[in-house]
């Protein structure tokens, strides 16, 4: 959570770099989810359908 007045970006960049050292698994491209996401339904990175399901257009967000 975010608290006025307490900036801890640091902090967490510090613990999220840390257990990235020790992940066995580090990039999302030698995951085997992700790889076989793409065999099984988005075809290929940059496909249309992968494209279309995971790019996103921030100018046509509805804010609320």
């Amino acid at each position: 959570p975010i608290k006025d007045g307490e900036e801890r970006a640091g902090e967490r960049a510090q613990v999220l770099y840390g257990l990235d050292k020790i992940s066995n698994l580090r990039f999302s491209h030698e995951n085997p989810s992700v790889i076989k996401c793409y065999e099984d339904y988005l075809q290929k990175p940059l496909s249309d359908r992968s494209h279309k399901l995971l790019h996103t257009d921030q100018n046509t967000w509805e804010l609320y």
